[in-house]
C-alpha cells in the first residue's frame, strides 16, 4: 500500500528521514515529551506508549494513533491499548522495560479475520539466499530479506539490528510472497509476519519500495477509509435473507444474521446464565423464560418457564451468579429450580417499587442491572406523559445493595431509561431515555445521558438538551439540570443499550455502545414509520460522536414485521437481539471481508 495516499505529509517525513526507513535519532536531554497530540487523528499518545512509538520508528513504522489508549480485551485478558496505523501496542507492567510495551500479531489476526489460516497454506523449502523458519516453514527471500534484517526493535544499545530485534518488530512469515490486492486497490507482492505484512512497490524510489501495510486500520475498523469515529461515514450494507421473514434484513458487510430463536411470547431483556442457557423476561404474559441450545448448534430449542405472576416483568440479571428478575412493583430472586426448569422459590428482594399509571402514557417495565461497584442499579419510569410525581421513585435510577436494601434514588428527571449499562472498564452508567410524546414528529429527541449520581435531568420540566416543556415554561431550572451526550431523532422509542466489550467484532467496536431502537408509534409521526433497528454509537475519547445503522430492515411500508427490544453481548462476540413483537430472538455475527 503507499502510504502517501492516506496521508501525503508522510512524504515530506519521508525524504528527510536520515539512514532509511526506519532512521532512529536519539532523545535529546531536556526534549522529552510526556504527551503529543496528534491532529491528524485528534488522539493523544503518551507516556510509555509514546517512548516507544518514538524511540522505536515513530511515524513511518508505526503510523498515526486511530485510538485512544483504553482497556481491551483479546483473547490472552483485559490490557491498556493502543491502536495505530500500523500495530497495536499492549501495555505489559508485569514485565521489565522495554518488554512493558509489546506489539499485538496483527498479521496472525488479519488473516484469521479474513478467514486465512495461515497453517493450512502452502509452505516453502529453505533456498539458496533466503532465510529459512522451520517454526512457520516458510522462507524469507528478497526483496523482503534485506527489509526484515536491517529493521527491528532497539533492545541492546548495539549497532546494527539483531536477529532477536527484526523478530520482535516483525515476528516470523506466516506465507510465501504472493501477489495479493491491498485495501488500496493495488496488486503487488506481498508477504505476511506475525506482526506485519510487507508489501512490494517497484515503482518507488529506494528506500520505499518496501512499505508496510497498514495492519492496524484494516484489524481495527475492516474495510473503512476513514477511522475518525465523529467523521467516518456509513458502512456499505449486505441484505440476508432467511426463511420465514418478509423481507431481507441489512447489516454492514462483514456481518451477518440469523434468527435463533421464534414462536416466542413477548421475549424482552435477556440475560445469560453461566450454562449457556438464555433467560428473558416476557413483560406482555408477565414470565420469565429459559431458553436451552441442547445440541449446541447455536440455536436454542427448548422452551421453559421459570416464573410467572409477575407484573410486567421485562428484565433479567444475573447478580453473582444468582437470577433475579425485575417486575412493576418488585424485585425477586428466582432459585431452587426443578427438572422442568420453573423456580420453587421466589424470594422478594426488593418491595414496593411505585406501579400503575395515570395516562396512556405510563410506564410499567423496569430494568435491573448489577454495577461494577457490586450494587444493584433499578430504572423505574414515569406514572404519564408528562406530570409532576408524588414520589421521588419515579423517573428516576434507583440504587440498591445486593441483598436489596438500602434503596436510593441515585439519579432523578429521567422519564424512561428503560435501556442502561456500564460502558467497560470504567463506573460511568449510561442510558437512553425516551422523551415524551404531542409535540409533533420532529420532537423531542431521544436522549442518550451519562448517569451520575445526585444529578437531575430534567423531566418533566425539560426535555431534550434543556428545552423547557410548554406545559411548565421554566428555562431557569431547565438551565441547572444535565443535558444529553448525545441525541437521536424523535420517537424511535429506545429499549435495549449495550456497551460491546468482547472481541468478535473488529476491535474497533470494543466500547463503543449498541442501542436497540422499538421504533415510532404512528400517531406521533404522520403514520411513518421510524426507528425499528439497532444502532451502534461510536465512542471517541469517552464520549459518543456518531451513529450508524448495525441492523434494519424491519420496516414494510407503513408497516412493521420486527421491533427491536433487548440486546445481549454474547462471550463469542456475537450479539443477540430480541424482537418482542415477532417472538424472535436474532444473533448478529462478524464474518469478515
Amino acid at each position: 500500500m503507499r502510504v502517501t495516499r492516506i496521508f501525503p505529509a508522510l512524504l515530506l517525513l519521508m525524504a528527510v528521514a536520515v539512514a532509511g526507513f526506519f532512521a532512529l535519532s536519539p532523545a535529546q536531554p531536556g526534549v522529552a515529551q510526556s504527551r503529543r497530540f496528534f491532529a491528524e487523528t485528534g488522539y493523544n499518545v503518551d507516556g510509555r506508549f509514546l517512548q516507544f512509538w518514538e524511540r522505536q520508528g515513530g511515524l513511518p513504522v508505526f503510523g498515526l494513533p486511530i485510538s485512544a489508549q483504553r482497556q481491551e480485551r483479546s483473547s490472552e485478558g483485559v490490557f491498556a491499548v493502543q491502536w495505530f496505523e500500523r500495530e497495536r501496542f499492549e501495555a505489559h507492567p508485569e514485565n521489565s522495560p522495554p518488554y512493558d510495551v509489546l506489539l499485538g500479531r496483527l498479521g496472525d489476526e488479519a488473516l484469521r479475520q479474513a478467514g486465512r489460516d495461515w497453517q493450512t497454506l502452502p509452505p516453502g523449502a529453505p533456498t539458496d539466499g533466503c532465510r529459512f523458519f522451520a517454526a512457520t516453514r516458510h522462507r524469507l527471500c528478497e526483496p523482503f530479506l534485506g527489509y526484515w534484517e536491517r529493521n527491528g526493535l532497539e533492545f541492546d544499545g548495539q549497532p546494527g539490528t539483531s536477529y532477536a530485534e527484526s523478530l520482535a518488530l516483525f515476528g516470523l512469515p506466516l506465507t510465501e510472497p504472493t501477489m495479493e490486492t491491498n485495501s488500496s486497490g493495488a496488486t503487488v507482492l506481498t508477504q505476511w509476519f506475525e506482526r506485519a505484512r510487507f508489501e512490494y512497490h517497484p515503482d518507488n524510489p529506494e528506500p520505499y519500495q518496501v512499505l508496510l501495510g497498514r495492519l492496524g486500520a484494516e484489524v481495527f475498523a475492516p474495510g473503512r477509509a476513514n477511522l475518525d469515529p465523529a467523521a467516518m461515514s456509513p458502512p456499505q450494507y449486505r441484505a440476508v435473507e432467511q426463511a420465514g421473514w418478509p423481507t431481507p434484513l441489512e447489516v454492514p458487510t462483514g456481518f451477518t444474521v440469523e434468527e435463533v430463536a421464534g414462536g416466542l411470547r413477548g421475549p424482552r431483556f435477556m440475560a445469560r446464565d453461566a450454562d449457556g442457557s438464555l433467560v428473558f423476561g416476557s413483560s406482555t404474559t408477565d414470565t420469565v423464560v429459559r431458553l436451552r441450545d441442547n445440541d449446541g448448534d447455536g440455536y436454542y430449542e427448548t422452551e421453559q418457564l421459570v416464573a410467572e405472576g409477575l407484573p410486567f416483568v421485562h428484565s433479567v440479571a444475573f447478580v453473582d451468579g444468582q437470577l433475579y428478575a425485575a417486575a412493576e412493583n418488585r424485585v425477586v430472586h428466582l432459585s431452587d429450580f426443578a427438572p422442568d426448569g420453573r423456580a420453587r422459590d421466589q424470594q422478594v428482594i426488593i418491595d414496593g417499587i411505585p406501579d400503575g399509571a395515570t395516562d396512556l402514557y405510563g410506564h410499567r417495565t423496569r430494568t435491573l442491572l448489577q454495577g461494577p461497584d457490586g450494587m444493584l442499579y433499578l430504572s423505574v419510569g414515569s406514572s404519564c406523559d408528562v406530570c409532576e410525581e408524588s414520589t421521588p421513585l419515579r423517573a428516576a435510577v434507583l440504587r440498591a445493595n445486593p441483598d436489596g436494601s438500602g434503596l436510593e434514588v441515585f439519579a432523578s428527571g429521567l422519564r424512561n431509561t428503560v435501556g442502561m449499562d456500564f460502558r467497560p472498564f470504567t463506573d460511568e452508567l449510561w442510558g437512553m431515555d425516551m422523551g415524551r410524546n404531542n409535540l409533533g414528529p420532529d420532537l423531542p429527541p431521544e436522549e442518550f445521558n451519562l448517569i451520575q449520581a445526585g444529578q437531575n435531568y430534567g423531566w418533566p420540566y425539560c426535555y431534550g438538551d434543556r428545552r423547557p416543556n410548554p406545559e411548565f415554561n421554566d428555562p431557569a431550572r431547565c438551565a441547572a439540570t444535565e443535558g444529553p451526550r448525545y441525541t437521536f431523532p424523535a420517537h424511535w422509542a429506545p429499549l435495549g443499550v449495550a456497551f460491546y466489550d468482547q472481541t468478535g467484532f473488529p476491535a474497533g467496536y470494543q466500547g463503543d455502545a449498541l442501542i436497540a431502537f422499538h421504533g415510532s408509534a404512528s400517531d406521533q409521526t404522520g403514520g411513518t414509520r421510524i426507528g425499528y433497528n439497532v444502532v451502534r454509537v461510536r465512542f471517541k475519547n469517552g464520549q459518543p460522536v456518531g451513529h450508524e445503522d448495525l441492523l434494519r430492515g424491519f420496516i414494510i411500508g407503513a408497516d412493521a414485521w420486527g421491533r427491536p427490544a433487548g440486546l445481549l453481548v454474547l462471550p463469542d462476540g456475537s450479539v443477540l437481539v430480541s424482537d418482542d413483537f415477532g417472538g424472535r430472538i436474532f444473533r448478529i455475527r462478524w464474518e469478515g471481508i
